[in-house]
């Protein structure tokens, strides 16, 4: 028998290699078409931004969430409520029940009593928390002023506006929310020239804290109400008449402390320490009834808490912070450097990296 006889099956051979090319090239066309598609209708990622509060102080935060939604590619919605802990929880509650929801950004307003809640959203959402924190929460990370710093700012503002010393009251709109409380403490702790200790337990609400120069008086609540924040501060200015100088721990605090200087007849007479830059209080800060106030990275704020949601959706994880704090910068503002702050805002541009020293 010969060689060729040997071998029926060989002349067929090349039929099974040529068969064997062609399914791998239709195997290549699927995978390439199952990538083309993936592609080009991949799902734009959803994110929303739960506020804590309906006021000015929230429309820079809200235009900086904005346009880092349009340049990181995600699907923005924003949910602007007012400052009601029982509110805030059902809008969270709505959302967290939505499918195709990829991350939240929300400031808690009490992060005690929204602890389950919050911890709940962190679970099942990618949860940022901006402007104030939930640290115990298992959140992402936190985006926001180091408040506790910022306090002892206006606290050092204080000092200058008053070197002899004095009566001080200090207004607040909800006791509950941390970024108030380290506010508060931060400059109690300034003006008692306590060592810097973040986390220490905060002063009663309820008693005067008096010092070798300084006594805060009077803590004024008022429930994040502007109209209530005038008539407290008017009747605070009744009761203590030695009264030398308004602490406002938020946006609208130092206008409406001015609104019941002005009723008292007592407008530059007792001075005013605020939080944030507003059209109303830069007009106060440039007729000098507002000594200075203490300006956050409001626009960086609501920008960076939706990069950072956005960079996690696309998995760019290289785009996060390493720590779970992206701290944000804060300047102190006063008549010097009024016109200079106004220029950079409209620019977008950061706050100094570190407080400007009270102006003297």
């Amino acid at each position: 028998m010969t060689t060729a006889q040997l071998s029926p099956a060989e002349p067929h051979a090349p039929q099974k290699r040529t068969g064997t090319r062609v399914w791998l090239l239709v195997l290549i066309a699927i995978i390439a078409a199952a990538v083309w598609y993936s592609i080009a209708y991949e799902r734009t990622p959803r994110v929303v931004l739960i506020t804590s509060g309906d006021g000015p102080y929230w429309d820079p935060v809200i235009q900086g969430a904005q346009d880092a939604a349009k340049e990181f590619d995600v699907k923005l919605e924003v949910e602007r409520i007012k400052s009601d802990p029982y509110v805030q929880a059902d809008v969270i509650k709505k959302r967290m029940a939505e499918r195709g929801l990829d991350g939240i950004a929300i400031s808690p307003l009490n992060a005690s009593i929204q602890a389950n809640l919050l911890a709940d959203a962190a679970a099942n959402k990618t949860l940022v928390t901006l402007d104030s924190d939930a640290p115990v929460t298992g959140r992402l990370l936190f985006v926001g002023t180091d408040n506790y710093a910022a306090g002892r700012a206006a606290g050092e503002n204080v000092k200058a506006a008053l070197p002899d010393g004095g009566e001080v009251i200090i207004c607040l709109g909800n006791p509950d929310k941390e970024n108030t409380q380290h506010r508060r403490q931060g400059v109690i702790d300034e003006l008692l020239d306590r060592d810097e200790q973040p986390t220490r337990t905060p002063d009663a609400l309820d008693k005067p804290v008096k010092g070798e120069k300084y006594t805060i008086v009077t803590t004024l609540v008022d429930e994040s109400n502007p109209e209530k924040a005038t008539q407290l501060a008017a009747d605070a200015l009744k009761a203590n008449a030695n009264v030398k100088c308004f602490v406002g721990l938020l946006g609208y605090s130092a206008p409406a402390i001015c609104a019941a200087l002005d009723q008292a007849g007592k407008a530059g007479q007792v001075k005013v320490v605020g939080f944030d830059v507003s059209k109303a209080t830069e007009e106060l800060v440039d007729k000098g009834t507002i000594y200075a106030t203490i300006m956050q990275d409001q626009y960086g704020c609501g920008f960076h808490a939706v990069r950072i949601l956005a960079d996690n959706a696309h998995k760019n994880f290289g785009g996060l912070p390493m720590f779970q704090t992206h701290s944000l910068a804060i300047e102190v503002v006063n008549k010097d450097n009024l016109t200079d702050m106004r220029t950079r805002l409209t620019k977008h541009e950061s706050p100094a990296p570190a407080p400007a020293k009270a102006s003297q």
